[in-house]
Order: structure tokens, then C-alpha cells, then sequence
């Protein structure tokens, strides 16, 4: 294939980035909505919203009402995965700009595909787990992952939604005065976080083939191509150059991490691992509760510190986007 060809669909692909929606203009027909008794030109009842053309039901609505519970009718749950995939700062930028009928509702489709996946993967492919098990690791070990394991069984979906918290508030700090969406609310945070949930999740579920054969590389891979695609979509969705978007990314990632690290120590049993050698010596409960809250708080003020010192770098190179902000406060 020659180079103008490539570039031609490169540019054409870009184009469908930018605008991929086409929409029809309703006719002039009158409907008579069923519902209310309503006469109306267009697609949807404005009284009722009750669809036009809407009569008995047949084996169509059987269909549609069965792909409706997993996402498949209205918005389509793989329609927007598959925006999510090729589009992912475009499709997300579209969704907290107010264009809410483009995606399936984000929060709805977090679940269910974290339902999907924990089935999958916990239920029918139980083995990957123990692949990357250390064999000297003590009964204790084993029974503190078995229950891990349990819990992200039951709540897999609560706990990517909780990680996926932790990035709002370091995300609004460091891309606050971006030069698109501009002082984007912390409401808005959490829709880009939840889109940025659905997408690991995606991932994952793609490679589990991969993790039957080696875990460690399924790892590599899930991560690395989340990574990718994280820098791609705060590219695509803020405005900064890759430079820009990568070093704010960084301070965005090391703050989650140190959150993270945190809320292990406070709601996991890690210290019993960290600690074996002296609990056999007579620790107390009380001080391996001291020795726990010690780490927590040590990685709550390194987040704080990092995100911090990210802050005030931020706010040196961003003083004429602040401006132009404060100006347009002023007009308001």
C-alpha cells in the first residue's frame, strides 16, 4: 500500500475520531402516541417519551427485552467498549460535554462488566490463579489470598469503582487548567474515571487467554496497554502535548499507588506477613495495630506530598490558561 494511501485513511480515521455520529433529521409524519394519546411529529413522544411507531409485541420485543438487561439494545454496551477502544479521550470528551445518549450509562456498564469478567475469570479459569503463587509461601499466606480472592468474587465491581476513585482528585488537581476542559469538575472526574474502570476491565478480559499460558506475561500486558491507553485518553481529553500529559500523568499515578498502599495496609492483613518473625516472639495486637496505622499514615502524607509538589509545578507552568480562566470567571 503506498504512503498517500495510508495517510488518507490515517486522516479519514481521524476524522471519524473527531465526529463518527451521523444523525437523521425527523420527518414530518404525525405519530399518535399510544401511551398518552399525544399527536407528535418526530421520533419520541414529548409528553410521555414513549417511542413512535410503537404497537403489539411480537418476537422482536421478546429479543430486545432480553438484550436489554446485559446492554445490548438502546446504546449499546459493546457499541460504547468498541468507541472506548478506537476512541477513548474523543468518546469520553463527547460524554462529560453533555452528549449523554452517545455511550451506555458508564456507571451501569462498570458493573456488568466487571460482573462478566469476575465470572469468567474466577469461575472458569480458577487455575491462572495459581500460577504466580511462591510454593515456600505459609499456610497463613495461602489462606490470606484465598480470601482476597474470595471478597474480589463478590465485590469485584465495588472495588474497581473504589481504585477508580482515587484518581479524581489527583486527576482535577494536575490537568485543573488544561486547554480542553478547562476547570472540569470533580463530578466530571468520576464519569472519566469510571470509563477509565470499564477500560481496564476490557483489557483484561481480552488477554485471560493469555493468562492460562503465563500469568506473569498477562500482567505485562494488561498493564502496559492500560498504561498506553491512559496517556492516550488525558492526551486526547485535556489538550497536552504527550510531554505535558505524561509527566502529570505520573504525578496522577504515584499519588494513586501511595493511596493505595494505604488502604492495603488498613484493610488487609499484610502486616502478619511483614511481621512474622517478631509475632513469634510475643507481638501484641495492639502493636502490630500501631505498626499498621504507622505505614498507612507514612503513605497518606507521601501522597500528599507528591501530589503537592506536582501542584506547585503545575501552577508555575500554567499561569496565562489560569488567567484566561479568571477572566472568563469575571464575565460571568
Amino acid at each position: 500500500m503506498e504512503k498517500e494511501q495510508l495517510k488518507s485513511r490515517y486522516n479519514r480515521f481521524k476524522q471519524w475520531q473527531e465526529q463518527p455520529y451521523e444523525y437523521q433529521q425527523p420527518t414530518a409524519e404525525v405519530h399518535h402516541c399510544i401511551n398518552c394519546g399525544y399527536e407528535f411529529t418526530g421520533k419520541f413522544c414529548p409528553v410521555c417519551s414513549q417511542k413512535a411507531g410503537q404497537g403489539r409485541i411480537g418476537w422482536y420485543s421478546v429479543r430486545q427485552g432480553i438484550m436489554d438487561i446485559w446492554g445490548l439494545g438502546t446504546r449499546s454496551l459493546l457499541y460504547s467498549i468498541w468507541q472506548l477502544l478506537l476512541r477513548p479521550g474523543h468518546f469520553i470528551g463527547d460524554y462529560i460535554d453533555g452528549k449523554r445518549q452517545v455511550s451506555f450509562p458508564p456507571v451501569k456498564m462498570l458493573f456488568i462488566v466487571a460482573v462478566l469478567y469476575s465470572m469468567i475469570y474466577y469461575w472458569f479459569f480458577p487455575v491462572v490463579l495459581n500460577f504466580s503463587l511462591d510454593p515456600e509461601i505459609t499456610e497463613e499466606q495461602k489462606a490470606l489470598i484465598g480470601d482476597l480472592v474470595k471478597w474480589l468474587k463478590t465485590y469485584y465491581s465495588w472495588f474497581m469503582l473504589i481504585m477508580a476513585m482515587l484518581a479524581v482528585l489527583p486527576t482535577w488537581v494536575m490537568f485543573r487548567y488544561s486547554p480542553r476542559h478547562t476547570a472540569h469538575t470533580l463530578p466530571e472526574g468520576f464519569f472519566i474515571q469510571v470509563f477509565l474502570a470499564v477500560l481496564m476491565i476490557v483489557f483484561c478480559f481480552l488477554f485471560i487467554p493469555v493468562a492460562m499460558k503465563d500469568s506473569t506475561i498477562y500482567t505485562y500486558i494488561v498493564y502496559i496497554l492500560f498504561g498506553l491507553y491512559y496517556i492516550i485518553v488525558y492526551h486526547y481529553l485535556f489538550g497536552y502535548s504527550i510531554w505535558g500529559t505524561l509527566w502529570r500523568c505520573g504525578f496522577v499515578f504515584l499519588t494513586v499507588v501511595l493511596l493505595m498502599s494505604m488502604g492495603t495496609f488498613m484493610a488487609s492483613n499484610i502486616d502478619q506477613g511483614l511481621l512474622a518473625d517478631q509475632m513469634k516472639h510475643g507481638l501484641t495486637e495492639e502493636q502490630r495495630y500501631l505498626f499498621k496505622l504507622t505505614w498507612a499514615g507514612i503513605s497518606l502524607i507521601l501522597a500528599l506530598i507528591v501530589l503537592s509538589v506536582g501542584f506547585v509545578i503545575n501552577f508555575l507552568v500554567t499561569g496565562k490558561a489560569r488567567r484566561q480562566i479568571n477572566r472568563g470567571l469575571q464575565r460571568r
